[in-house]
Formats: structure tokens, sequence, C-alpha cells
């Protein structure tokens, strides 16, 4: 018998789970390779070479990709929705509608379990538990069994709102039969520049945790307490018991910089399927950046009626189920007409995928050798005195930062 080969190069390999999912004889895990990037592994001695893993495989196998049929701005009407989201709310205004109207959501949440923060895809039927899966989480969540849970809502007859990477959903559509197999199935992919593992946030976390002298919660990528940036937030219990949070500039983190600045993903990212025009998800939401030069005449400050401060979005219909997303589960958004060019201006994943660049394995191979604090020590080097110059901007009133934002080119 042949063993079963799932790929020959971790390029081939974007760690979604299908082939675990579909394993009836539960021979595939999945497995930490030496920097924490999960890839599945065989247990041969239960495998019965089916092949199943190989034809699920959405990643090395062809999917039918859909170019967008309509390009939008949005945001969203309720301003708790709007404080808790990334940038304008679209997935929680939608999802809140999808769920009252008796649907059921799969999506990324930040669990705090077992004295870790882990990120991990989990199912909401219920719209006061859609907080947990707003927000940003710039590492690669644990899929687990969730495609199985899904089919199984499914064949129910419930109607199902998934949201996730672009590989996560063309891994979904794999296990399922295809992207057309059931009516009652809608996707929402993300705008995605790649991502870390695990194993690295969890490295980060530590150390984080040791300079505050405190046990980390929460953790927020993108706090909007004073404004729409690239702002993060850890809330934590300090040795007294008493809860604090600290707002962290995203280049005042080491995590959070190498991740924008594409040093952190998994080896298949850099050569992605999915990163541009055309895309899996029935709907494509993420950040509308740029929007005061795309669109000026629709913000509050030039007689509009959006607010910048808030975070704006922008989506992308990829279907006709896209179109119903938008058209009966938004009633609490604000939607503007756009167009994909304005959209992809600055969102660099709508037109390629993220550049691999030397560092990576330089910071990969620290931290396997040396733990995370020896990424972090190289990070501060490189940085070197711009540290002083992103904590000074960090403690000035947002004002002041908007300004020092033009001048100094520090973002946020």
């Amino acid at each position: 018998m042949n063993q079963i080969v799932l790929f020959e190069k971790k390029s081939d390999c974007c760690g979604c789970g299908a082939c675990m999912n579909v394993c009836s004889k539960s021979a595939i895990t999945m497995q930490e390779d030496e920097y924490g990037f999960m890839y599945p592994q065989i247990d041969y001695s239960l495998c019965v070479s089916c092949g199943a893993c190989k034809r699920v495989c959405g990643y090395q196998n062809t999917e039918a990709l859909s170019t967008p049929k309509d390009s939008y701005v949005a945001l969203s009407k309720d301003n708790a929705q709007l404080k808790n989201s990334a940038s304008g709310g679209v997935f929680s205004a939608i999802a809140d509608q999808f769920i009252q109207n008796g649907g059921v959501m799969y999506g990324c949440a930040m669990e705090y379990a077992d004295e870790e923060l882990n990120p991990k895809h989990i199912r909401i039927d219920r719209a006061d538990k859609l907080i947990e899966l707003q927000g940003s989480k710039y590492v690669q969540s644990d899929i687990g069994t969730c495609y199985r849970k899904v089919k199984e809502d499914l064949k129910s007859g419930c109607s199902v709102l998934f949201s996730g990477t672009p590989c996560q959903v063309g891994g979904l559509y794999s296990f399922l039969g295809g992207r057309n197999k059931w009516d009652n199935l809608y996707t929402i992919d993300i705008i995605c520049h790649g991502v870390p593992n695990a194993r690295f946030f969890h490295g980060y976390i530590d150390l984080l945790e040791k300079k505050l002298g405190g046990k980390i919660k929460r953790f927020y990528f993108r706090d909007k307490s004073k404004g729409w940036g690239l702002i993060a937030k850890a809330v934590y219990e300090d040795a007294n018991g008493n809860m604090k949070s600290k707002r962290i500039h995203s280049k005042l983190s080491s995590y959070y910089s190498l991740f924008l600045d594409s040093l952190t993903y998994r080896e298949n990212c850099y050569s992605c399927k999915y990163a541009g025009a055309e895309r899996i998800g029935d709907l494509t939401i993420g950040d509308f950046w740029g929007i005061e030069k795309e669109h000026p005449d629709y913000l509050i400050d030039n007689g509009g009626e959006l607010n910048e401060k808030n975070g704006i979005s922008c989506a992308l219909v990829n279907s006709d189920k896209g179109n119903t997303l938008i058209e009966q589960y938004a009633e609490k958004l604000h939607v503007k007409g756009s167009s994909f060019e304005k959209a992809a201006r600055r969102n660099g994943q709508l037109n390629r995928p993220s550049e691999m660049k030397p560092e990576r394995n330089t910071i990969l191979n620290l931290f396997r050798d040396k733990g995370y604090s020896a990424v972090d020590t190289w990070y501060y080097k490189r940085l070197g005195k711009k540290k002083y110059i992103y904590m000074v901007w960090d403690m000035m009133p947002r004002k002041w930062q908007l300004t020092a934002k033009k001048v100094l080119h520090v973002g946020g």
C-alpha cells in the first residue's frame, strides 16, 4: 500500500485543517514544526490510503475564485459594535442580523484558557456572544473540528455564516464538496496579510507579561479608545490582583511590527493564491485605508456622514450570496458605493501576496534557537533611536498625533 504524501514542500500547505477534518480514521493530526507552524501529520498505522485527504486540499487543488461584482465603503450605525470592531464594524453588523434571523456564526475568538490566550475558531448562536469574534487577531487560528460542525449544521437545515482567512474559507469549501454545494452556507473572507503562528504569539505574550509584571487575560490588536489605527492593548492582572490595561503602539511591539513588515508568516503566505483581485468568500472585508483620499466627500469633515475616527471598512461583493449579506443582513450599516481599484490602492493583498524578505529566516531561527526574547532584542536593536520618537508620539494627545502622523510617517 502506497503511503499518502500530503504536500511536497511547506509552501503547498496553508494549515487549514481540512485534511484532518475529513479523515474518518483520525489518522491525521496538526503538529508544530520547528518554528511553531502547524502542519498535518499522518499516523500511517491508522491510515488506509483512501486519498480523501489529498482530494480535500483546497490549497493545492483548483477552486473557482470570483472577481468582485460590487465594492462598498461601509460603517456600522451601532456605536457599541463599532467600538469593539477593528475597523468599520461590517462583520459584527451582518453577523448580528444573521444570528437574529436564526442562523449560526463561525469565526475566530481569542480565548483565555489554561493560563494562555489561544486563537481558535468557535461556533456562536447568540448575538450577545458576538463580541468574542470581533476585532483582528494577527495570528493563525486553530480550526479544530469546525468544518465537521459546519457540515452538521448545514445538513440540519441551519443557515451558517463562516468567517476566516481566505485559505480557511477555501478549506471549508473543499471539505464540503465545493463552493456551490450548500445553499444555506455564506462566507466572509478577510483581506489577509499572512499569519504568524500561535507559539510565536505565546512567546511574545510571555515576554510582555514579564515587562508588565502581570498575567495578560485579554489582548486586542486594534484598540480604538483613541481612534482608528494600529494600536494594541493588553489587559492584565497585576501581582496584587488588580486589573490594568496597557496601550501599545505597533512600532513599540516587536510582534506587531514584525507582523506588519511581513517577516513572521507561514511559508505559503508569500505565494498565496488567494491574495489578489479574485476572491474565495462570498464577501471580502477589511479596512478602507486611504478613505480620506479615495472618498473625501463621504467624511463628516467634508460634509458627509461618516466619521473616519471610528474606523471605516471596505466590503467586496463576490457572489450573489455576498450581495444577499449586504442587502438583507446589513440594515445597521451605512453603505456607500466605491470601486475595487480604490479599495485595493492601500490594501496590498488585494493585488498580490506579501513579499518574503531575508530577515524572516533570521527571526525564525532566533526564535527556534534562543526564544522570543532574542527576537525582541533583535527588533529593538534594528529600531534604534526611532524607539524614542514612537514613545513621544504615543504620549501625544490625539489631535497632535494626526499632525505628527503626516510629519513623521508613524502611522496609527
